[in-house]
């Protein structure tokens, strides 16, 4: 990593012994040539594309006019899932910087993994716990929509989104006091560069603030992919329930059209004419039509619901599940953190937890063009508008 044993040491901001920061498995060149690949390469390129589609996401939401409350709150997702990639490229920017000023990349590096790498990680938990709000918030739209449709309007589910989201990122804002960033002579670089040290205020409060901190990080995402399970599993049995009563409703339309078509039968033929017979037939025919057409709608759109949801499932179990594990294995090994004796291997893993946090970050504008036929359409109309503008330019020239 950036910061050498020998520095920690001297800076004397230990409370702990100090062991070198070595995996027998992973020694710092392995860790080196991962940490290329992974995060220049692969981490970099997934953030950059997030960075673009949940602009595209905000654009499309805010062309519809954010008319309802899915709108607010899945941009309210898009919003964190951008800072959360935004951070992901500025944190990697050392990388290129290094082609040109190794000393300035290794400054820039230092106090990225102070700043943007906890707001990448807090940008997750935001982001988990707003897909909570938002399963819970289809499901009683579901399970009682009469009394539940007045209450959820798009500035009360503003005002939700903005106490989520201060909420969770202020339980978390603390950690970004623990480490201080100090400027030092490095004989490697023969130059000033900045790295980062705990400070005494992680000593004083080591032990409480990181039991605090790893159980937050354990029990929020946790709960959010317990609660969006739940909701999801409600969602399905009550539209399957609903369209088995469909089904059933239309069956009994279709009886009682027979009877009475039967009825009329026979009194069009006690004194009626051929002619209004047939007009009556082709009537009946029509509406029978028409309410098998309405249903059979009906039935695709709640599998569609069913899909989607399905998808936001698996993809937060996709992500949530290596962050929940990781935070496990921290609260139970000590030394499996930052500056620590398992210092590399944690950084290894590190670097996978990313490649799913920004996964994640940057899916859900494909999630939306493929299932929403709404966002689709304005994602493409705004598009098509600026081409033919574009053309009648060049007309006009």
């Amino acid at each position: 990593m950036i910061v050498t044993t020998e520095i920690s040491i001297a800076a004397g901001l230990t409370s702990r012994p100090v062991t070198p920061f070595y995996a027998e498995f992973l020694d710092e060149k392995k860790r080196k040539l991962a940490e290329i690949l992974l995060d220049y390469v692969v981490v970099f390129s997934i953030a950059v594309v997030g960075v673009i589609t949940n602009i595209l996401v905000i654009a499309v939401y805010a062309k519809q006019g954010f008319r309802e409350s899915v709108a607010v709150s899945m941009t309210t997702i898009s919003v964190w899932d951008l800072i959360k990639c935004l951070a992901g490229v500025l944190e990697r920017f050392s990388g290129i910087l290094s082609a040109w000023d190794p000393v300035s990349a290794y400054t820039w590096a230092n106090i990225g993994t102070v700043v943007f790498n906890y707001l990448i990680c807090f940008s997750s938990y935001v982001t988990s716990v707003m897909a909570a709000y938002v399963a819970v918030e289809r499901c009683l739209c579901v399970s009682v929509p009469l009394k539940v449709k007045w209450l959820l309007t798009p500035r009360i589910t503003l005002t939700a989104c903005l106490v989520i989201s201060m909420s969770v990122f202020g339980c978390f804002a603390v950690i970004f006091g623990i480490y201080d960033i100090v400027w030092e002579w490095s004989a490697t670089f023969n130059a000033t560069v900045a790295v980062y040290q705990r400070n005494s205020f992680y000593i004083q409060h080591q032990d409480p603030l990181f039991k605090y901190y790893n159980l937050s990080g354990i029990l929020w995402p946790l709960a959010s992919f317990v609660v969006i399970v739940i909701a999801t599993a409600i969602i399905a049995y009550k539209l399957d329930q609903g369209s088995k009563f469909r089904v059933r409703k239309g069956n009994s339309f279709v009886e009682t059209s027979f009877v009475k078509e039967r009825t009329s039968t026979f009194q069009n033929e006690a004194g009626a004419t051929e002619r209004k017979q047939k007009n009556m037939r082709m009537q009946q025919e029509q509406k029978l039509q028409k309410q098998q057409e309405q249903q059979q709608n009906l039935s695709k759109r709640d599998r569609q619901v069913v899909k989607m949801l399905l998808v936001i499932v698996i993809i937060y179990v996709v992500s949530l599940s290596p962050r929940i594990s990781l935070y496990i294995a921290k609260y139970v090994i000590y030394d499996f953190y930052f500056l620590r004796r398992l210092h590399n291997l944690f950084e290894f893993v590190s670097h996978w937890l990313w490649v799913s946090d920004f996964f994640n970050g940057a899916v859900n504008f494909f999630v939306f063009y493929k299932m929403s036929s709404s966002f689709r359409s304005t994602f493409l109309s705004m598009f098509s508008r600026r081409k033919n503008s574009a053309s009648q330019i060049s007309k006009s020239k």
